[in-house]
């Protein structure tokens, strides 16, 4: 069986379909590995928050980052109810409340991802014309996820993997939540995760066009993903209720 890849997302129904013959092909030429959806609302590159940011004072990203860390690990005590017992749970509850690190989130969810991808109204492009969203799908291999979680520490990654957490955080179980852990060059760079030699192939990009997030917001509302879902705390309930009371610029 083959299937043709579609350009873009028109509908949750259209993407489940594809998502599942893709998944049967899988299964067939014998892959073990599960997909692992993306969703951004906007075509940007496929780089950890830290590789993006423009520091202020330390122009070394991994002497920003562990500082970052340290300030991270001092100050969550009174404010978390997990408590990180290694680097890895530290990185993982830092990464899901904002912080940037070397991680990239992921989702084993599809739904959720392409929820990323909707959650705003579109953005706009220097011209005025609607901005694309884009939802990614790495078709991953066993071989490409991290086993030495307990041994290793991800401060001195040398390889670019796929890291399972420890559930540290209510939003990580939610949200089905994994993460590439991303290698930092000594040259104070990361390589983008879409031209990275050991995942460019492996990666599918779709598209879903602005004047479709509304509609698609919708259809995953009715199918229970939604702000109150994604992000299990007050915050997210809050948002839900202004999702549904209040007219967003795209609908």
């Amino acid at each position: 069986m083959t299937i043709k890849k579609p350009n873009f997302i028109k509908s949750v129904s259209s993407f489940v379909g594809y998502i599942e013959r893709f998944k049967e092909l899988n299964e067939q030429s014998g892959k073990k590995a599960e997909l692992l959806f993306r969703g951004q609302g906007v075509d940007k590159p496929l780089l950890p928050k830290i590789g993006r940011l423009n520091l202020r004072i330390e122009t070394d990203i991994i002497k920003t980052e562990k500082l970052m860390l340290e300030e991270f690990r001092r100050g969550i005590l009174p404010l978390t109810e997990f408590k990180p017992e290694n680097n890895w749970d530290l990185l993982a509850l830092a990464q899901h409340h904002g912080l940037p690190t070397r991680l990239l989130d992921w989702s084993y969810s599809a739904l959720i991802a392409l929820w990323f991808a909707v959650d705003s109204p579109p953005q706009k492009d220097e011209c005025g014309n609607l901005e694309n969203g884009v939802l990614w799908i790495l078709n991953a291999d066993v071989d490409d996820f991290r086993t030495d979680t307990t041994t290793a520490d991800p401060l001195d990654n040398s390889i670019t993997k796929i890291f399972r957490s420890a559930v540290v955080s209510r939003r990580i179980s939610a949200q089905a939540g994994v993460f590439t852990v991303h290698k930092i060059l000594k040259e104070n760079q990361m390589v983008r995760f879409e031209t990275n030699k050991n995942y460019k192939s492996k990666l599918i990009k779709l598209l879903i066009k602005g004047k479709d997030f509304a509609k698609i917001r919708k259809q995953l509302s009715m199918l229970g993903i939604n702000y109150a879902t994604i992000f299990p705390d007050i915050d997210g309930f809050c948002r839900n209720l202004e999702w549904r009371f209040a007219k967003h610029s795209d609908e």
